[in-house]
């Protein structure tokens, strides 16, 4: 990591001027309020930056610090960062995944956010601030400012950097007609012609069991296809989602037989694709098409308008070679818009200790899944 001693936030102007923004640190513990200013966040936040993520990660050693954005009184903009002490290296982690959710075309707004993060992380010992805004990486020079502020890109992307949305604002008509070619429609509508049928179940013991068992078979037989997580950290995630109002349950079935499931979280007008998972048989009949599509239907009776499928493969990486392609053949066939973001992105406060956490970062990631049998993020 380049020593950032001598970067300068004051290259988005001449001069540091009185600023009507400020950084503030939010301290209530309402979920609902918090999840409510994420949810009215310019570009309307991430189901990451949420109250009960936060809480399921401090349950698995990350800190919650939560931050609020004002103007004049009026909250702007949020960030909720988790911290991880990095020991052998002293000091902290501050990252906030999928995150801020500022207004990044206002100037003003950007530099005092970014002078207030710098001020709160060197008053807590931290070393490295990691954030991972959904911000275009080709369109408004987001990088290029970023870059200008002393970040850096970071060695790893933790999350998605790429990955396909779709605009549920459109009638279920033109939803159709969007998709990409002849296929998708018609194997969304030889799923119900064939009696495939989709519904939300109430067992949620079931459903995740059921879930699990499958993609143990896929990380058993498919090509490129792993289990990043354990059972325990997934199961008590989508428990607690689930009981938050905040994931659900699709399954897919036919002849009262389930042959697809799939797990999404949704947060006021977003919704995302997690989790799922097929049978072994019965894939001629289509019902991951089905299913897709009646979540979408089901989305949009909520006011659900952006539907998130979560994760393609990076552009060198979208051909018939790469193991994730049936996927994102699959996803881009229901006609979304493919959105390329900025990733993760570093910023020194403490440019040696940050150097020599740059230096431990992958081995403490391999020692950390070898014992925890999990991933560090």
């Amino acid at each position: 990591m380049p020593d950032s001693s001598s970067r300068d936030i004051t290259a988005f102007g001449e001069q540091r001027n009185a600023s009507d923004y400020a950084l503030r640190e939010y301290e209530g513990h309402d979920h609902e309020r918090w999840d409510g200013l994420v949810k009215s966040s310019p570009g309307g936040g991430h189901i990451f930056q949420s109250h009960q993520w936060g809480e399921f990660k401090e349950e698995r050693g990350w800190s919650p610090l939560r931050l609020i954005l004002k103007r004049d009184g009026e909250v702007a903009g949020t960030a909720q960062f988790l911290l991880y002490r990095t020991l052998p290296v002293p000091g902290y982690l501050m990252y906030a995944p999928k995150g801020p959710w500022i207004p990044w075309d206002d100037e003003e707004a950007v530099r005092a956010f970014l002078d207030g993060v710098e001020e709160i992380a060197a008053s807590r010992n931290v070393h490295t601030v990691k954030i991972e805004p959904e911000l275009s990486r080709h369109r408004g020079g987001y990088e290029g400012l970023l870059r200008s502020a002393g970040f850096e890109k970071a060695r790893y992307d933790l999350n998605f950097s790429d990955t396909i949305a779709l605009d549920l604002s459109l009638a279920e008509d033109e939803l159709m007609a969007n998709m990409g070619g002849k296929t998708t429609r018609y194997n969304v509508r030889l799923a119900g012609r064939k009696g495939v049928e989709v519904y939300q179940p109430a067992d949620f013991e079931w459903a995740f069991d059921t879930l699990w068992g499958w993609m143990l078979e896929l990380a058993e037989h498919k090509e490129g296809y792993h289990l990043a997580r354990p059972r325990e950290y997934l199961h008590d995630l989508t428990r607690r989602m689930w009981e938050l109002d905040r994931g659900r349950f699709f399954v897919a079935e036919q002849e009262g037989e389930p042959i697809s499931i799939a797990y999404f979280f949704d947060l006021g007008e977003k919704l995302w694709y997690m989790y799922s998972a097929s049978a072994g048989h019965k894939q001629n009949l289509k019902p991951n098409h089905l299913l897709q599509w009646e979540v979408m239907r089901w989305a949009k009776d909520r006011g659900i308008t952006f539907y998130d499928m979560v994760s393609v493969p990076s552009p060198d990486d979208r051909h018939e070679g790469d193991p994730g392609y049936g996927v994102y053949k699959f996803k881009k066939g229901f006609g979304g818009e493919i959105l390329e973001f900025v990733g993760c992105m570093d910023l020194a406060i403490q440019p040696r200790k940050a150097a020599a956490w740059y230096r431990l970062e992958p081995y403490y990631y391999r020692v950390y899944s070898k014992l925890k049998k999990d991933i560090f993020y």
